[in-house]
């Protein structure tokens, strides 16, 4: 098993060891394994949002499947193995507004919170109302609210270094509001998303890519567009090597020969910050995690952005192509 086998970017070296887990059972055994002999664990969703080495990893992935949705009035229990989307296609059919915006997004429910995933206006910490997980140090199931997952712009408690890979999240509970607008369905919002997606966003099923690879920079408290800068700076449609910038969309780094190693695109990805920081004076950091042969996220020295606004870089509206 070799991790470019699972990841949407198409990059990475072998695994050493691989489980798949559905049941509480499963997930202690599994972690009792990586406990006696002593492996480092890696949790793995549908392997997007992260660009992983080439080299081996010596320990554990574990890759949960559990995928059953239930529904009680306005709240849905998804399982951590459900696709992001059908998810999103369960609460539209049944009428439930939240995460409608978010339709079409490549993932697992499972990695939601991990990154607070969101786009077009709307978040998951907006509607998460509570999640499962097993922590691998206490050997325990344990219950998080939307407060302890400490939410904030693509971050939470889980994407911390020191929390990374320390828990496994088995189930999300999603608070939802019943849909009354009698002008527009629910189905014709995810639709239009779904369309604008196709147009303006690459399909990692077409196109190895890991979705947008940078965050969109908070300068004195505005958002402003990462795509714009990095569009401007000249960099939009480019190929460095075996990746590229995606002519639809400057802020998808993707895997234009097939072939690109995790270092062609690291590479390409600091000339762009570099470049970006050169002319406008801000300095892009990653979405994407960098993750290392130990499975750790590799050390960045990127920094926060940190410029004045001012008219030539434009703030973020909501419809902006480039949100995601």
């Amino acid at each position: 098993m070799q991790f470019k086998d699972l990841t949407t970017f198409k990059i990475g070296g072998p695994i050493k060891h691989f489980f798949e887990v559905k049941s509480d059972e499963e997930i202690i055994k599994a972690s009792q394994l990586a406990k006696k002999d002593n492996l480092k664990i890696f949790i793995l969703g549908k392997g997007s949002d992260i660009l992983v080495s080439d080299r081996e990893f010596d320990g554990l992935v574990i890759k949960y499947t559990g995928k059953n949705i239930e529904r009680t009035g306005n709240k849905v229990i998804a399982g951590a193995g459900v696709r992001w989307d059908d998810l999103v296609k369960f609460s539209v059919e049944h009428n439930l507004q939240g995460l409608e915006c978010l339709s079409g997004i490549p993932g697992t429910v499972g990695a939601s919170p991990v990154q607070n995933l969101g786009a077009y206006g709307q978040e998951v910490k907006d509607t998460l109302l509570n999640l499962g997980a097993f922590d691998f140090k206490s050997e325990k199931f344990v219950n998080f609210s939307s407060k302890d997952c400490e939410f904030g712009y693509r971050e939470s408690f889980f994407k911390k270094p020191e929390n990374w890979q320390k828990y496994l999240i088995t189930s999300v509970t999603f608070k939802l509001s019943k849909y009354e607008d009698t002008d527009l369905s629910l189905q014709n919002i995810r639709d239009e998303i779904l369309r604008v997606r196709g147009e303006k966003l690459e399909d990692p099923k077409e196109v190895g890519n890991a979705g947008s690879f940078f965050k969109n920079p908070i300068v004195e408290g505005h958002k402003i567009s990462a795509g714009w800068l990095i569009e401007k700076a000249g960099w939009k449609g480019k190929t460095y090597k075996g990746v590229g910038v995606s002519s639809k969309n400057a802020l998808i780094l993707i895997n234009k020969s097939g072939k690109a190693s995790s270092s062609d695109v690291y590479d390409l990805s600091k000339r762009i910050i570099n470049d970006v920081k050169k002319k406008f004076g801000v300095t892009l950091e990653p979405e994407v995690q960098f993750i290392t042969p130990s499975g750790d996220i590799s050390p960045s020295d990127v920094m926060t952005s940190s410029a004045d606004l001012s008219p030539r870089f434009p703030r973020l509206n909501e419809d902006d192509i480039y949100e995601e």
